[in-house]
């Protein structure tokens, strides 16, 4: 009677520790390494995974839905870029002419253009 308990505690600890998506997120790669190699072969290859791969398999492991990374807006970037390459064009034309009211406003409107990249990537 001993033996049958025993028995069926024993896959209870072979799950592995329960996590939360936040205590996975905030773990680093030797902890995650540790809590992946407490699941007991059902993750496999652990120690050649990355801090996002051992993240991936734990919340997979745990039930954790995995949410993809949003993009903050949904603009064109090649269009922006290639509107800030025209822009220099016409930067360099201003310089050469000593045009300071236009060559004010085109480095104004490049560095709007180039925040604009920065907050959307």
């Amino acid at each position: 009677m001993a033996d049958e308990e025993k028995t069926q505690a024993a896959p209870a600890a072979d799950e592995g520790p329960k996590l939360t998506a936040r205590e996975i997120d905030k773990m680093n790669v030797p902890k995650l390494k540790e809590a992946a190699l407490a699941y007991k072969g059902r993750i496999s290859g652990v120690h050649g995974m990355d801090k996002a791969q051992l993240a991936r398999a734990l919340k997979e492991i745990n039930g954790i839905p995995l949410q993809e990374p949003k993009r903050a807006s949904k603009i064109d970037r090649t269009a922006v870029k290639q509107k800030i390459k025209n822009l220099k064009k016409a930067r360099a034309q201003h310089v050469e002419s000593k045009n300071g009211l236009q060559l004010g406003r085109v480095r104004k409107r490049i560095k709007a253009l180039k925040r604009r990249l920065v907050r959307s990537a």
